[in-house]
């Protein structure tokens, strides 16, 4: 049965993991860049491949330096085993940066030296390489073709390792086409084989993140979830920054299905962040993407607007490289017919020059065939021309097409800002009305000379809101938190303002009963007839005060909402009834409680906005203790003072974490 997992604890976890990883291999990678610098030539290039291969995941732009100086080294020493590898493993890491064309020209480097001096297990490498990377480029039948060849290879080296990179990218190529069954069963065939082989285990959350990815597309999201959090749990990928991003994605994606939106941006934003340590563009793109769908579902228009446009940028930047890779394999057939020409040349002059020494005869006969040599060249070259001229036909094209798409791309991009301006018209003209259905900061509470208002909606509108009405020589008070925030809140709190004028207009004055009385008018207009989960459970938390017209006393009544007072330095706090205003399983009535009030008493009530904020680093929040903590450090203080410090506290507590919840804290003094 798979796990309910907090994604808290996890990201806690993960957090803990990366700084033991960093310890175990930073000073493991440093040991052999030391060696790189002493070696002798017998033994350089082979460690200065050992460390372009350790960082092709986690920093492959550095790892591509490394590759190099064992490839220069290689050429001097002879040693053809070190050449080959150095040329595959700069082909990754171009792979991993987005740079398709550059790995491209690796790999078939590495494949060509590999099948020239004999190194058949790296042959076999440099067709898996080839395989993968016409997979980034979706073309499938080219990718199994490579993948078959390196199949036979490994077969016939009676290497595991081979084996099961084969399958496992023959996987990748059934899911490209949606073929889930041999996609799945590939996949579980190279796991068999990195399971059994000891020095492959560590392979082995690769595949089983491939065999995520192939459950989460065939619609078995539970249980690629499940498999996805065992590869995040999993020491061995900690700096796999390629494979972290890729996992971290689909998280988000799948918490997204299931409109789990806060869960989904916490894994997508992880997603960016590994993607940008790695450079991969592709990888930027899909989570600046991801990032703009949560933030559009969760209203948030402007932050979605500016990832929407980093996935353009992106899309760009990926759309010029496919171009530059057209040109370069252009190029490139074009330099290698130039450089066989070259050869053939050559050698049909040295051929003459020898033949001439000897005899007459062969030097007629040389120049003949020197002629149907060059004719065939210029034959060559006329073929390589047409064949130039339909690849400049079908870049342009492709470039038309890319021109296409800016186009559709910059008008979607209108429409969405159009949206998003549309609504925040709507709601803008709901704040207004909002705001006038609740007294000023001026009217509030006007028996008291010395009070504050510190109202912060999360959302524009809100779903807290303060109210106060003068009736029979008392002064009604109240501070609420309805359910929800934003536009759902505000309607709550309009529901909720227009209840009280009726009750307490009817001239109800007692505490307990104008919440009794609330209780039932708003389960009535909301037609919760029971509490079982058939009715929605809409409503709010409460705290009202009546204060008498000579301030001598007040009564409190309250639905989870406590008053908080502090005398003579030290804070008080009337327990509220454990009750929302609306449904509720376990309901009791509302009672009255008195508290009798002395010159100086500062009284305060809140909603639970401003101690649920999160702080930044470590999530902790502000709690009550808290917000206690914080009243009783500036109680002395003139109120308008104590709402200004109220908010520089929350605003040096939150940093760059967006606001939680809406906040209504009120304060009075006696």
């Amino acid at each position: 049965m798979i796990q309910k997992l907090k994604i808290l604890p996890v990201l806690v976890l993960m957090t803990v993991w990366s700084s033991v990883a960093v310890a175990q291999i930073s000073p493991y990678i440093d040991s052999l860049i030391n060696l790189t610098y002493n070696a002798p030539d017998s033994l350089a290039a082979r460690y200065n491949n050992d460390v372009c291969w350790k960082l092709r995941n986690s920093n492959p732009e550095t790892a591509i330096q490394f590759g190099n100086k064992a490839i220069d080294i290689a050429k001097r020493t002879g040693d053809m085993e070190q050449l080959v590898k150095g040329y595959s493993y700069i082909g990754v890491c171009h792979r991993n940066l987005g740079n398709y064309s550059d790995a491209l020209e690796y790999y078939e480097l590495g494949v060509e030296n590999a099948r020239k001096y004999g190194v058949t297990e790296q042959e076999a490498y440099g067709y898996v390489n080839l395989g993968n990377l016409y997979i980034y480029q979706s073309n499938i039948p080219e990718a199994e073709k490579n993948l078959q060849k390196a199949l036979q290879l490994g077969k016939q080296l009676n290497d595991s390792a081979i084996i099961a990179y084969a399958y496992l990218n023959l996987g990748r190529t059934r899911l490209a086409a949606k073929d889930y069954d041999r996609s799945e069963e590939n996949f579980f065939t190279a796991l068999d084989i990195r399971t059994k082989c000891k020095r492959l285990n560590s392979q082995c959350n690769v595949v089983r993140k491939y065999l995520a990815d192939c459950h989460a597309e065939a619609g078995l999201t539970d249980l690629a979830r499940k498999e996805y959090q065992e590869c995040l749990d999993d020491l061995d990928i900690i700096g796999d920054y390629d494979l972290l991003s890729d996992i971290s994605l689909q998280m988000a994606k799948i918490n997204y299905s299931k409109k789990k939106y806060a869960d989904a941006l916490v894994f997508a934003k992880n997603s960016l962040d590994y993607a940008k340590r790695v450079g991969s563009k592709y990888a930027t793109m899909n989570a600046y993407n991801m990032i703009a769908d949560i933030l559009y579902l969760q209203n948030r228009y402007k932050d979605a607007a500016d990832n929407y446009r980093s996935q353009i940028f992106c899309n760009d930047s990926i759309f010029s490289e496919q171009l530059t890779q057209k040109i370069f394999n252009i190029q490139f057939s074009a330099d290698q017919y130039k450089k066989q020409a070259e050869i053939d040349k050559m050698a049909l002059e040295q051929n003459a020059m020898e033949q001439e020494q000897k005899r007459q005869t062969n030097f007629i006969i040389a120049l003949v065939i020197g002629i149907g040599a060059v004719i065939l060249v210029l034959v060559l070259v006329s073929v390589n021309n047409r064949k130039v001229k339909r690849l400049n036909t079908q870049l342009q094209e492709q470039k038309d097409e890319l021109a296409e798409r800016n186009a559709r791309i910059e008008e979607q991009q209108k429409i969405v800002l159009k949206q998003q301006k549309q609504i925040s018209d709507s709601i803008s003209y709901a704040q207004r009305i909002q705001t006038v259905l609740m007294p000023t900061q001026q009217e509030f509470a006007s028996v008291f000379t010395d009070k504050f208002i510190f109202y912060c909606p999360r959302n524009v509108v809100s779903g807290d809101f303060f109210w106060q009405m003068v009736c029979g020589g008392c002064q009604v008070i109240v501070v609420a938190d309805c359910t929800g925030h934003g536009v759902p809140g505000a309607f709550m709190s309009m529901l909720g303002i227009c209840a009280l004028h009726g009750i307490v207009g009817h001239g109800e004055h007692s505490a307990g009963e104008i919440l009794n009385q609330l209780r039932d008018l708003i389960k009535t207009l909301l037609r919760q007839t029971s509490a079982d989960d058939s009715n929605p459970k809409d409503g709010m938390d409460i705290a009202l005060m009546v204060v008498n017209s000579d301030r001598s006393y007040l009564e409190y009544a309250g639905g989870n909402i406590p008053l908080i007072y502090i005398r003579d330095g030290e804070l008080n706090e009337i327990k509220p009834s454990r009750n929302p205003i609306g449904v509720y399983r376990h309901e009791t009535p509302f009672e009255s409680q008195r508290l009798d009030l002395k010159p100086g008493d500062r009284i305060y009530l809140s909603s639970d906005g401003y101690p649920s904020q999160f702080r930044e680093g470590d999530k902790a929040k502000i709690k009550m203790s808290g917000y206690k903590s914080i009243l009783m450090k500036y109680h002395q203080l003139p109120m308008a003072e104590q709402a200004k410090r109220l908010e520089e506290e929350l605003l040096a507590w939150r940093g760059s974490i967006g606001q939680v919840d809406d906040i209504c804290v009120a304060g009075f003094l006696v």
